[in-house]
């Protein structure tokens, strides 16, 4: 028994249909393989794009470090030069303040119940 298919078609008309439908096969093979190519591309030119951003964000940041960084030696050498400067100027005050501070400190580091 013929399938309803296989009704009224002759050899030659079912082997240009099976030929019409690989050909259709291989185009969409072709169409997926390029869609799939330009998805890879994509998400790697993506996470590339990524890299670079973060590359560049880590660098400007590490750059504030240093900026900071070399704030604050700098506000802490000027503060340690006006430290030194008022100290010649006022030795003994200065020895009796240091004095008083250790004094203080030992006492509560020291202190009974």
């Amino acid at each position: 028994m013929e399938t309803n298919m296989n009704r009224g078609m002759t050899e030659s008309d079912q082997t240009m249909s099976m030929q019409n439908e690989m050909d259709s096969l291989k185009e969409s093979f072709t169409k997926l393989r390029s869609d799939v190519a330009d998805l890879f591309s994509h998400a790697f030119g993506f996470s590339k794009s990524g890299a670079f951003m973060a590359r560049d964000y880590s660098m400007d940041a590490m750059e504030n470090v240093k900026t900071r960084f070399n704030d604050l030696k700098s506000r802490g050498t000027e503060q340690m030069h006006a430290v030194e400067h008022h100290v010649v100027e006022h030795p003994m005050k200065d020895l009796l303040i240091a004095f008083g501070v250790g004094f203080i400190v030992a006492k509560f580091m020291h202190h009974k119940d």
